[in-house]
């Protein structure tokens, strides 16, 4: 169930969703939230990965860890 909200968006953001496919500007912010959403699991993966790397490397030179 949705909810009805007001948003204040300053002019420069609010041309950039006009500018968007689209027709509604709910499902124009839906579909940014979703997209940063996706982007911000992505970097966490990256992240896991690279601290995986770094710990493999520490452990190959004789670190224990935790």
């Amino acid at each position: 169930m949705g909810r009805q909200k007001t948003l204040w968006i300053d002019e420069e953001c609010w041309t950039k969703l006009e500018q968007m496919e689209g027709d509604s500007v709910s499902d124009k912010v839906r579909r940014c939230i979703k997209q940063a959403d996706t982007a911000n699991d992505a970097l966490q993966q990256a992240l896991r990965r690279r601290i995986k790397y770094l710990e493999d490397k520490l452990k190959s030179v004789g670190w224990k860890g935790d």
